[in-house]
């Protein structure tokens, strides 16, 4: 089994996600770039987070909140489309 390796949120910022999923070890992203997801751990070092997507016309985000500590971050999302009304 790999070993998952782990991203502090200060060294995620600027990173685009293509996929993400969230389980009881912690929020896994896929970022455009890189062949395996990683964990992201906030600077308390924990990785539980509160995940929102967020959508404007021609883009899409991922809004996270820690949920120990409150620290926050966003990172664009790619690939993602919205269903016509």
């Amino acid at each position: 089994m790999a070993t998952i390796r782990d991203v502090r949120i200060d060294a995620g910022l600027g990173m685009v996600v293509q996929r993400w999923r969230s389980t009881e070890d912690g929020l896994f992203l896929r970022a455009r770039g890189q062949r395996e997801e990683v964990r992201l751990v906030c600077r308390c070092g924990r990785s539980h987070w509160i995940v929102r997507e967020q959508y404007a016309i021609g883009s899409a985000s991922l809004l996270v909140m820690c949920h120990t500590c409150g620290t926050r971050g966003s990172f664009l999302l790619e690939g993602v489309t919205l269903p016509t009304p």
